[in-house]
């Protein structure tokens, strides 16, 4: 039973890189592609363009400018189907169009070498995401895990600071998965926009540096931000084996009762998981996730708002 009319927005998938490959979205061994993002009902993907840390000394931008070039190239060679979308505009124009709408996200803020300005040139290419730190710290931020295996946490930097003031400025979303939590309560703290936690997990189901504590996600939602949740086995709970599309759910349950539900959307980071849930294996199995909500006693609105009514509603584009 289809559990919403809402288009299915997912907030993180590392698909980027698989565009580098010939095949593009139609490789088979993807877990995002045509078929299966047509199946879902999916209406907005947001693809992350990941730069590894070995990027670096000047790389690093450049390596984000080839991925994002073969994001934009995926969606030019697929008029009426694809379209990128940056603003309410684009996003309207592309709905009307029939299309899926693609939005640009760059992963780590060593993808812009340490120079605030590069973030300009990232925007003008229709990145509207910037995950400030990925696994590594950076000249902007302390991660979870370099935090968690140093067992120090610089938070941010004063050139983060300046780094989120120009993201504020130009519209770009500040993403704080992956970031260390010294780092998210400094962007909290400094930000003057709302800031989105794309794919991460409940520290309360498993603990994991890269899950968030109940305090954190009662400020995340105390200031108006969103929480995509990830579908990696290694950060859902323990009490299901091996992980399952329940095992998601109760990501969502344990949110909703914490802080309600207008704070939480999908954030599966497909093709950036070695593994999958049984049974949510790929975009097209967004509607059975639904419907497992529903049959958790979900309703149909805050089924609506998880599907992408929340994350359009955050962007400013409902």
């Amino acid at each position: 039973m289809n559990q919403t009319t809402a288009p299915i927005a997912d907030l993180h998938c590392d698909t980027a890189l698989k565009l580098l490959r010939p095949g593009g979205l139609e490789r088979r061994a993807n877990h995002v592609t045509m078929e299966k993002l047509r199946r879902g009902g999916v209406g907005l993907q947001v693809f992350a363009c990941w730069v590894s840390p070995r990027h670096r000394r000047r790389a690093a931008a450049d390596r984000a400018l080839e991925l994002i070039g073969a994001v934009r190239a995926e969606v030019a060679k697929r008029p009426g189907a694809l379209a990128l979308v940056c603003d309410r505009a684009s996003w309207r124009a592309c709905r009307a169009g029939g299309n899926i709408g693609v939005l640009l996200a760059v992963e780590g803020g060593h993808a812009c070498d340490g120079a605030v300005g590069n973030l300009d040139t990232f925007h003008a290419l229709g990145v509207r995401i910037l995950t400030l730190t990925w696994n590594n710290r950076n000249a902007f931020a302390d991660s979870s895990h370099h935090a968690g295996k140093r067992g120090t946490d610089a938070g941010l930097s004063p050139l983060g600071r300046e780094l989120v003031a120009r993201a504020n400025a130009l519209g770009v979303t500040i993403d704080l998965s992956h970031s260390s939590p010294r780092t998210l309560r400094d962007v909290l703290a400094c930000s003057t926009r709302p800031v989105l936690v794309s794919h991460s997990c409940c520290a309360a189901l498993r603990r994991h540096h890269r899950n968030l504590t109940d305090g954190q996600i009662q400020a995340l939602a105390g200031r108006g931000g969103l929480l995509g949740v990830n579908f990696y086995p290694g950060f859902l709970g323990t009490q299901r084996d091996p992980a399952d599309i329940q095992s998601v759910v109760d990501q969502f349950v344990h949110v909703k009762k914490l802080v309600g539900t207008d704070i939480l959307a999908l954030g599966s980071d497909f093709d950036g998981i070695s593994k999958t849930p049984q049974g949510l294996d790929g975009p097209d199995k967004f509607p059975d996730l639904l419907d497992a909500l529903g049959q958790a006693g979900f309703t149909g609105e805050e089924i609506d708002g998880i599907a992408s009514r929340n994350a359009l509603r955050f962007l400013g584009w409902d």
